[in-house]
């Protein structure tokens, strides 16, 4: 491919940036032209991170965050892998200037803007820009994607929960509640940066649940969970942190529709798997391991039929940044300049 797409990184000193870098030193239709950070303005990329440095990126440097849209070199696309305020001032000029954004945080996920200020603490101050954004799961809104300008890439627990739930969705009785039980790697769990209550010491040999009674996930599943269902959602989610970096394993239990059958489950999961080139089925749910998905875009997943409750085990994994993450915002990116779906991530 010729390198034509020109990308831009505010942010991308944090873990999803880095995982940016890392995908597109192996992309090849992507000239990657500017890079932010606080903590490494000015810095270049060789130094502050030896292990991303590849050939292509030899003069790379490090870039202070823009004051205003000028700072900022002409681009096709840029990532926002900041916190959510940032993403919020900034989507809108970079959109102005012509810019298609993928927005990683959470400000343009959420359509409810009384449930963003809810969950993220923040007046949503940008109404026209939330609303032509496109959630970026990229299996269920893929032509929406194509031509989109702004793309709200999903959290990586949604990600994680929603896919094989799209999957089976026509074999789900909705009226019921869903639970998701989930466990990530802290590198999911803390976002960007480290935090103290992600160190080493805290843990290690530790296992416990966070954000259980109001995730700002949470709403997101269920106003995706929704629109695939065509009714109000019903949902409990609890996220719990593993003492692992990357990984996340979702559990969802929903009950069974009426009339379908084990075979109906089997054929929507096949069919799935053979027409998506990400997400990978598994014919034991005990086949679902976090080690045949980290460092991949792949989804795994699986389900069991329980006929004594009537309910469904659907188990899922993917690597948090990523499908969760950063390889699904380059999926996306692919897909808004019609290059292959592949490009760059595997």
């Amino acid at each position: 491919m010729n390198k034509s797409i020109r990308v831009g990184i505010l942010g991308a000193g944090g873990f999803t940036g880095q995982e940016l870098i890392r995908i597109f030193a192996h992309h090849g239709a992507v000239e990657l032209v500017y890079l932010t950070s606080s903590e490494y303005a000015d810095k270049k990329l060789s130094a502050a991170f030896p292990a991303l440095a590849a050939p292509i990126f030899a003069n790379l440097r490090f870039s202070p965050h823009p004051k205003v849209i000028a700072d900022a070199p002409q681009l096709d696309v840029v990532f926002l892998a900041t916190p959510d305020e940032v993403a919020l001032a900034w989507a809108p000029q970079f959109l102005a200037a012509g810019v298609r954004v993928i927005d990683i945080s959470g400000a343009f996920r959420l359509t409810n803007t009384t449930q963003f200020q809810e969950y993220y603490g923040l007046e949503h101050n940008q109404p026209s820009a939330l609303g032509e954004a496109i959630y970026g799961l990229s299996e269920v809104n893929r032509a929406k994607i194509t031509s989109a300008r702004l793309v709200a890439n999903p959290g990586c627990y949604p990600t994680a929960a929603l896919l094989p739930l799209f999957v089976y969705r026509d074999l789900l009785d909705f009226s019921r509640p869903v639970i998701i039980d989930a466990k990530s790697g802290t590198s999911g769990a803390g976002g960007r940066k480290e935090k103290d209550t992600l160190g080493y010491s805290t843990v290690y040999e530790n296992f416990r649940s966070y954000k259980t009674a109001k995730h700002q996930h949470a709403p997101e599943i269920a106003q995706e969970i929704s629109r695939f269902a065509g009714m109000q959602a019903k949902l409990r989610f609890t996220p719990h942190l593993l003492p692992m970096y990357r990984g996340i394993l979702s559990s969802a239990y929903a009950s069974v529709k009426t009339g379908k059958s084990a075979a109906d489950f089997e054929a929507a999961a096949r069919k799935a798997s053979d027409k998506e080139v990400f997400l990978r089925y598994r014919e034991n749910v005990d086949a679902v391991e976090l080690r045949h998905v980290q460092h991949t875009n792949f989804c795994d997943y699986a389900h069991f039929i329980d006929n004594e409750t009537g309910l469904v085990q659907i188990v899922s994994g993917i690597d948090n940044l990523v499908k969760g993450a950063a390889g699904q915002a380059v999926q996306n990116m692919n897909l808004m300049f019609n290059l292959p779906e592949t490009s760059g991530v595997h």
